[in-house]
């Protein structure tokens, strides 16, 4: 019985550095909670309301638009500034070896931004539950309204980020870049018809639409692999080329359709971390609608 916690101990590590998928299913997570292996660390990726009304056992809340950093982008072209991302991990009792499940509400684009932020940190220990909340409340798992640990505070503890500075891709090298930018959000932001809270509505010119909404799944956090090709090579999205997605803010459906390409084994794939809300803000910078 220990030689067959200790193989499950190992293919959990190995699955969550390299090579593996990101995704864990509930039954994979159900399975390693109930035999307690290591310790994960459970992320509600929703916001405090939804996580007041019901969550899974022992998780702790991180909002993923807590992490949206619109100065940190502007300034530097990075997705969040790594000392306040650090801090708000450390106050959740996260460490780099922290064995992390994020999950949402089931769309996958909360849980997404977590899993692209703590990527950006240099946390390679982190998983997405496949179908989050929604598919783990479908199946009769239990839930709880309880706060995590009796609602006493975790222990505190260092988060030593070592952040990939070469994930950030800048607004000014945006007209330069070979890469083919795609937008993420609806058919009416992208028109102008909507401008999402910016300053101005429309997009980047030269940006293809993509509407993240056509890779996801039913209880699934992604359509299967097959569907999800045939989706993005009608659209032109082959793993030759480079992309760069974006949305609103540089987190969600971004970050989406950035996993999903990431999980097909795309490698020439970046965020735009200022996305629209920063291209829109400058008066001077063109626009198409």
């Amino acid at each position: 019985m220990r030689r067959f916690l200790l193989l499950i101990v190992g293919f959990w590590a190995a699955q969550a550095t390299a090579g593996g998928s990101f995704l864990i299913s509930t039954d994979e997570l159900a399975t390693k909670l109930a035999a307690k292996l290591g310790q994960v660390r459970l992320v509600d990726a929703e916001g405090a309301e939804n996580y007041a009304r019901a969550h899974l056992s022992g998780a702790v809340n991180l909002p993923f638009m807590e992490l949206e950093d619109a100065e940190e982008n502007a300034k530097t072209g990075l997705p969040i500034f790594p000392r306040l991302a650090a801090s708000k991990l450390e106050a959740l009792g996260i460490s780099r070896e922290t064995d992390v499940v994020v999950y949402d509400s089931g769309d996958g684009r909360g849980a997404s931004a977590l899993w692209y932020i703590l990527g950006f940190l240099g946390h390679d220990k982190v998983r997405i539950l496949d179908g989050g909340f929604r598919k783990w409340l479908k199946e009769g798992r239990s839930v709880t309204q309880d706060a995590a640990w009796g609602g006493q505070p975790p222990v505190k503890v260092a988060y030593l980020a070592q952040p990939r500075a070469d994930w950030a891709v800048k607004t000014q090298g945006l007209a330069t870049s070979p890469a083919l930018l795609v937008d993420a959000r609806s058919i009416a932001e992208f028109s102008g018809k909507e401008s999402g809270g910016a300053r101005q509505g429309g997009h980047v010119p030269g940006a293809k639409s993509f509407v993240w909404s056509q890779l996801a799944g039913d209880l699934a956090t992604f359509k299967d692999d097959a569907a999800m090709r045939k989706a993005l090579t009608e659209a032109g999205l082959t793993p030759d080329k480079e992309i760069v997605t974006y949305c609103n803010g540089g987190l969600g459906r971004s970050t989406y359709l950035y996993a999903a390409l990431k999980l097909l084994g795309y490698e020439k794939v970046k965020v735009y971390p200022g996305s629209w809300i920063e291209w829109a803000a400058d008066p001077i910078r063109p626009i198409e609608r």
